[in-house]
């Protein structure tokens, strides 16, 4: 009897079981288990993906479940298992199988079946559209900087750690252009869009105003010098306050929040008395306020949309903050006493990141109701929009400085998203940055010193800039990723995330740098995105 057909038989067989083997892992690695928010997990690495999309609802900007930072299994798979390393998410499921049903049925999560920009719409494939990375898509603001992805994110499913990835938006050819860098104060850096407001009703005039009252800077050891940060510690994303280092008697991490979901984004108020979060606790994204002890919580929005970014008025009052709820992101104003609400703006685009100046009258944020994200500011007092910058190319997340005079954001006109500074009617502009990926600006208390955050291929450090003495400063030099840097009180250090002894934590420095690093907090879970004195950072709303 010929044997040789069986064999041969026999081996394509087992190349096909191999290859349905293997495609399968590839699969289970790029997708959440069921639904939007991820299913049971098996613990480990996968487990602390679960969860991902589920923070994504309503702006998905900050993916903290494990879109972005994958924390507790991936963030564990330098080397911590068990409890501690699935904080994120298989810590919550508490021995769940990969084949147990998920919370985050797409018909709860999505009722009226949005559009979710920068993924699939078919539920079956939830993966990102190919070609597309799963950072830039909303993780960290850049080609999308509003929806993101419901989906979890597929790179972090396979263990990466808070992605930042290298922008695409721009690519020049030298030997065929200049791709020296270009800079918006002497020349056009891409197409400026002339709007005239006499003849387009659409289009917002220049501002009136050069500059607010500025806003008092505080003394050094004259506030409270507590941070806020997020932690996985509970098993889930929550609020804490700590007013020392961890570790030393009498200072313990106290949970603000309590949600048991995912508690994010906080803005503490002027007067330190109160802090305002998002929380999908309740299927949505809402609003919460909490006194600055954790002792009581009001819920401040009750809608069936989603309600995020919140940030507290100069005057400790009101808080503002983008909603979904018309079908657009709009800007909305809330008093925190009455629970009144004030839509700001309606145009038919989205206007997201709202952000205060030292004036409570007065906001900024950034809208593509141009066709590209273009930074706006506006008078409360008035109900007028005016338009600051007028680009075909992105710029991105707005900030007043306390001074009162100027604005920061971020613009990609050669490959790299550069920090730059403008007057308040955008006519003269400041580069501050210079190479590498440049997120996470922050003003210092007296707004004539930034820190940020700068990444070159798999390094993120973090830096200060002096306006007044047009010096940078190199704060950190660890070869892994530290970021989202935060000012505290007098201005004399600069709180950031690290992730340099294992599982990320809270470290902080001297702002002029110097190599005196010491840490904050000590967890072994994931502890991220501090908030000292400032009432609102990008980075310590989790970009």
């Amino acid at each position: 009897m010929n044997s040789k057909p069986n064999q041969k038989w026999g081996k394509l067989l087992f190349m096909l079981i191999a290859v349905l083997t293997v495609s399968s892992l590839l699969l289970s690695a790029c997708a959440p288990s069921q639904g939007l928010e991820g299913g049971g997990g098996g613990g480990g690495g996968n487990g602390g993906d679960n969860g991902g999309g589920n923070d994504n609802q309503g702006g998905g900007n900050d993916n903290q479940g494990g879109g972005n930072d994958n924390q507790g299994g991936g963030n564990d798979n330098q080397g911590n298992s068990g409890n501690s390393g699935n904080a994120g998410g298989g810590g919550q499921n508490q021995g769940g199988s990969p084949s147990d049903p998920g919370t985050g049925d797409p018909s709860v999560q999505n009722p009226d079946g949005v559009v979710v920009r920068g993924s699939k719409q078919d539920g079956s494939d939830p993966c990102l559209d190919k070609g597309e990375l799963p950072c830039g898509q909303g993780d960290h603001g850049k080609g999308n900087p509003v929806n993101g992805s419901l989906h979890a994110n597929c790179r972090a499913a396979q263990g990466e750690v808070d992605p930042n990835c290298t922008s695409k938006d721009i690519e020049c050819d030298p030997a065929v252009e200049d791709c020296s860098p270009c800079d918006p104060a002497t020349e056009t850096c891409g197409e400026v869009k002339i709007c005239d407001p006499a003849t387009d009703p659409t289009c917002a005039p220049t501002p009136p105003i050069t500059e607010v009252k500025a806003k008092e800077p505080p003394v050094a050891g004259s506030c409270p010098n507590w941070i806020l940060f997020h932690s996985f510690r509970t098993g889930n994303l929550d609020v804490f306050r700590l007013d020392g280092i961890e570790g030393i008697e009498g200072f313990e991490a106290i949970n603000l929040s309590n949600g048991g979901t995912q508690d994010s984004r906080p803005s503490r108020s002027d007067n330190d008395e109160w802090v305002v979060f998002q929380s999908d606790r309740d299927g949505n994204v809402e609003l919460y306020l909490t006194d600055s002890m954790g002792k009581s919580q009001t819920r401040l929005t009750n809608t069936s949309a989603n309600n995020i970014n919140a940030m507290f008025s100069p005057n400790n009052q009101s808080v503002i903050y983008q909603s979904d709820r018309n079908g657009n992101w709009d800007i909305f104003l809330l008093n925190k006493d009455t629970g009144e609400e004030l839509q700001l703006t309606s145009n038919a685009g989205d206007d997201v990141n709202p952000f205060y100046s030292p004036d409570a009258n007065w906001i900024t944020f950034q809208s593509n109701r141009t066709g590209s994200w273009n930074v706006f500011v506006f008078d409360i007092s008035t109900g007028t929009e005016y338009q600051v910058t007028s680009f075909s190319t992105d710029v991105l997340f707005p900030s007043w400085s306390p001074n009162g005079k100027q604005l920061a954001f971020f613009i990609n006109t050669t490959g790299t998203w550069d920090l730059y500074v403008s007057d308040i009617q955008g006519k003269t502009f400041r580069q501050v940055s210079i190479g590498g990926d440049a997120q996470n600006a922050s003003w210092s208390p007296e707004g004539n010193r930034l820190a940020y955050q700068v990444t070159t291929g798999d390094n993120t450090d973090v830096f200060t800039f002096d306006l007044t003495t047009n010096t940078e400063y190199q704060l950190t030099t660890f070869g892994g990723v530290d970021s989202a840097p935060t000012w505290n009180c007098g201005g004399t250090d600069v709180s950031f995330t690290s992730n340099r002894e294992g599982n990320p934590n809270i470290y902080s420095s001297w702002w002029q740098g110097g190599g005196d690093i010491y840490g904050i907090t000590l967890h072994p879970s994931t502890d991220k995105w501090s908030q000292w004195t400032p009432s609102k950072e990008p980075g310590s709303r989790g970009y």
